[in-house]
């Protein structure tokens, strides 16, 4: 059973309660991540996420006024699925991970999980001969957070016979089903997932529609911003969408639906 020690990221970046919004922004935006553990005298005492701060004017007001210091956290030694329940029961998007002492060592996020779940098919597919399908890989996709990592699901996921597209987009509660299907139509067209017929882009917006029924269902009338990823697997694709719900495209929680459709 895979454990958090296996996926957490060790020696997590941190911040200062007294350093400036601006501070933060530069170090989350260099090292590509979305929250910052804030620690005083070598003790955690919040963290800080790139939503907390999204809308902030005042660059030079100190982190602290803008942390949450209600913290969940996370045993080195507990299981991921025990890591996945509990960033999911508590809708955050990672977990301070400490060691049998009260020592801060890491911190794991829903991305680390989904690698650790990745890695652990992975390990199946060698020994059972089992292939991923293009639901799980259409998830994979969508939450990916770098260039490099698209780049590598693009082409892992062609290794397996299928052919995938991702793409993003943001808009308000009336018109994202709007957007949502034509940018992944537009996208499943540009990477040759689709061709440009009607009964194929119709598959398209009927898996959209099906992905997009479970979040209106979780957040009626709510907009967000949202990686979306298009999955053509035999006889079929899939839809992945992953992002933030928010008014006025403000960062709210997020939330992974899939899509599928006959094609």
């Amino acid at each position: 059973m895979m454990l958090v020690k296996d996926i957490m990221t060790a020696d997590p970046i941190t911040i200062n309660p007294n350093a400036t919004i601006m501070e933060a922004e530069k170090i989350l935006s260099i090292n590509k991540i979305g929250r910052l553990l804030v620690v005083q005298n070598n003790r955690l005492v919040g963290m800080l996420t790139d939503g907390d701060i999204i809308s902030e004017q005042d660059l030079q007001a100190p982190v602290k006024d803008f942390m949450s210091d209600d913290l969940i956290t996370i045993n080195v030694n507990s299981t991921v699925q025990k890591a996945a329940k509990k960033i999911s029961d508590n809708r955050i998007g990672g977990l301070p991970v400490f060691d049998d002492k009260d020592k801060l060592v890491g911190v794991v996020t829903s991305e680390d999980i989904v690698y650790g779940y990745l890695k652990e098919d992975e390990e199946e597919i060698e020994m059972e001969k089992k292939t991923i399908t293009p639901e799980s890989s259409a998830i994979y996709l969508c939450m990916t957070r770098s260039r490099d990592y698209e780049k590598y699901w693009l082409e892992k996921i062609e290794g397996y016979g299928y052919r995938g597209a991702i793409t993003q987009t943001g808009a308000s509660a009336e018109k994202l089903p709007i957007k949502l299907r034509e940018s992944t139509t537009v996208a499943a067209i540009a990477r040759e997932v689709i061709s440009e017929n009607s009964r194929e882009k119709m598959a398209i917006s009927n898996a959209v529609k099906d992905a997009y029924s479970q979040l209106d269902l979780i957040n009626p009338g709510l907009g967000g911003g949202f990686k979306i990823a298009v999955v053509r697997g035999e006889g079929h694709v899939s839809v992945a969408i992953f992002g933030k719900f928010g008014h006025a495209l403000v960062d709210g929680p997020e939330q992974l639906t899939v899509g599928t459709s006959v094609i």
